[in-house]
């Protein structure tokens, strides 16, 4: 890889940055909820793992591990988890994955966008 695309790629917010605003947004769409329950982790090796639970029924977990870059500053981190939430009686369930390709978000409730790598092609073929 290319020092340029490493830049492209590499995270310029931290995970527990990314936890706590997802925690703030949760908070604002109902003031009554509260954190019941929250857990993270970070091991030697660069990987991670996070779970938390609102009290109106948000559940969310997420684990992944970073892998340094051959200069300072590089690297990318290969990440996957899931939340669920209700609306209207309806629980609504995402998994996904993230890595040097993007988000990739699947549900139920959500457009079906495989075919799109088809037709876009990778990043590789952008940069």
């Amino acid at each position: 890889m290319t020092a340029r695309r490493h830049q492209l790629i590499k995270p310029t917010i931290d995970m527990k940055t990314i936890l706590l605003l997802c925690l703030v947004a949760v908070a604002a769409a109902d003031q009554s909820a509260r954190i019941a329950n929250f857990q993270y982790g970070i091991e030697e090796d660069g990987s991670y793992a996070a779970n938390y639970e609102t009290t109106n029924g948000i559940k969310a977990q997420e684990d992944g591990i970073s892998y340094p870059g051959n200069i300072p500053e590089s690297g990318n981190y290969v990440r996957s988890g899931s939340y669920s939430y209700e609306w209207e009686g309806v629980t609504y369930t995402v998994t996904w994955t993230a890595d040097e390709n993007g988000f990739h978000p699947e549900g139920d409730h959500l457009p079906d966008f495989s075919h799109t790598r088809e037709h876009i092609g990778g990043v590789e073929d952008h940069l």
